[in-house]
């Protein structure tokens, strides 16, 4: 069953326009509308991908630009039964300390095609239809009055044939949870939090959540470390490293790279996302061509990775990073697409077929849960063997030797090794190591938490001497007395 009807068969009883309250209820964030979409003071850089059947579950909003005049759109889905419908949406905004008191929420600096009016038209011709307000509301926002204060802004959807402007409650609520219950029981109600929550990654060095982006393909959160691992994952969160950043892509082509995620954690407190990665030649940016293939994590075929924060304003990064097996020649472009939901799925991207760079570059800029970064093409030697093992601890088994055995391997020859651990003093990264003996196995000791899952990249490069039947296998070998 496609989305469309799905998302209609699961709301049979509704009728009129509904604005969705939020686009995951299973997050428990209920100020996080995806209907109501901000795109900052350039129009929708494509107004009809808002209303179309495949991009209606993207979240589009970026952060206002406060002062001046931002774009502002509603859009719905008509369940009227008998089609025609003409809705009223109100709308109102707050700033993030004051919340919590209705008679705060402000209905000033909002106009419709020039006039001042906080109030605009829904209209649609059949059931089922997809709508968005047209042209969009302006809503300039003001400084706000407290220091470090950012902007909700509230919509009201009326379907009635005689609408009229909401009657809020008179007393402020005793905190968020009483608000989202509120939400909860008036579904004509839709909140906006205009600052990105989540796993935030920027698309550009310094870059804040409370900036909108430029489409830059310049991301400091994708980091491509090449063939070694990190010795030290969380050398990315430092202070030194995160801000402003810089940028690592360089990639060695025809091999195995390392590709790190981070991200701040803009939730007001702990927070997981889940980032997927594609790749993209530059000859071809298109976002259906956007390639998830290629992308192993721990060993398996994989493109996504899991981050997660326990405090707010967090640094995370993927302690086991992806692994890219870049093509052997062309030139590349890495991109980043972040899942905050609670039930995290792979993005669809065919609702946006766009072939020329400066219309890409447009889409990357209007979503800020989309990050990329041009890849920088180094070439290397290749070696004789190449090979990525899963490396898989179990319960209760905590202490390990993991390394390599070899079996007739020339002593001339060099091994480089990787096997990213829960932390620096468990990673395992060598290059060029000599083998002491064609049979030898090579192993270090780690200490490895419950389930961790990792991958061991390994490479062979002959010396004088012909490899012959020799081979090299990574292993993970518990530690006696256990």
């Amino acid at each position: 069953m496609s989305t469309v009807a799905t998302r209609i068969k699961d709301a049979v009883a509704l009728t009129g326009i509904v604005v969705r309250q939020t686009l995951d209820k299973a997050s428990g964030v209920w100020t996080n509308s995806p209907d109501v979409i901000v795109t900052g003071t350039n129009p929708a850089f494509d107004p009809g991908s808002l209303i179309d059947p495949n991009a209606y579950d993207w979240y589009f909003s970026q952060a206002p630009v406060i002062g001046s005049p931002n774009n502002l759109y509603i859009r719905g889905l008509n369940y009227t039964p008998t089609g025609s419908q003409t809705s009223m949406v109100y709308l109102y905004f707050a700033q993030s300390d004051q919340l919590l008191d209705p008679t705060k929420w402000q209905s000033s600096g909002f106009t419709v095609a020039g006039a001042a009016q906080n109030f605009t038209a829904l209209s649609a011709i059949s059931q089922y239809q997809f709508v968005v307000t047209t042209p969009p509301v302006m809503w300039t926002p003001p400084q706000p009055t407290t220091q470090g204060a950012t902007y909700f802004l509230i919509s009201w959807i009326d379907n009635s044939t005689l609408p009229k402007p909401p009657v809020f409650p008179t007393t402020p609520f005793s905190n968020l949870a009483a608000l989202v219950t509120y939400i909860q029981q008036n579904p004509s109600l839709a909140v906006l939090d205009t600052i990105y929550r989540g796993a935030f990654l920027r698309q550009y060095p310094a870059q804040t959540a409370q900036q909108d982006g430029t489409g830059a393909q310049t991301s400091p959160d994708l980091l491509i470390v090449g063939t070694a691992a990190a010795p030290d994952a969380s050398s990315f969160t430092s202070p030194s490293s995160y801000s402003p950043g810089t940028v690592t892509a360089a990639v060695s082509l025809g091999l195995r790279n390392f590709v790190y995620v981070r991200a701040i954690n803009t939730q007001p407190g702990p927070g997981t996302a889940r980032v997927y990665l594609y790749w993209a030649s530059t000859s071809n940016v298109s976002p259906v061509s956007w390639s998830p293939t290629s992308f192993t994590f721990a060993g398996r075929t994989q493109n996504w990775v899991d981050l997660s924060a326990t405090a707010a304003n967090q640094v995370m990064v993927s302690t086991v990073p992806l692994v890219w097996n870049a093509p052997a020649s062309g030139s590349y472009i890495l991109i980043a697409y972040v899942d905050n939901t609670a039930n995290p799925k792979p993005p669809d991207f065919t609702a946006f077929g766009y072939i020329n760079v400066q219309a890409v570059t447009s889409f990357v800029a209007a979503h800020p849960q989309i990050v990329w970064v041009a890849v920088v093409a180094t070439t290397a030697p290749q070696p004789t063997m190449t090979s990525e093992t899963a490396i898989a601890g179990g319960t209760g088994i905590n202490k390990y030797y993991v390394g390599i055995q070899c079996s007739n391997v020339p002593i001339d020859g060099t091994v480089s090794l990787s096997i990213p651990g829960p932390d620096a003093a468990d990673t395992i990264v060598v290059t060029s190591m000599k083998v002491p003996d064609p049979n030898a196995f090579v192993g270090w000791p780690v200490t490895y938490p419950d389930h961790f899952q990792t991958s061991a990249v390994l490479s062979y490069t002959a010396g004088a001497t012909p490899v012959g039947s020799a081979s090299i296998v990574a292993q993970l070998v518990p530690r006696p007395g256990q």
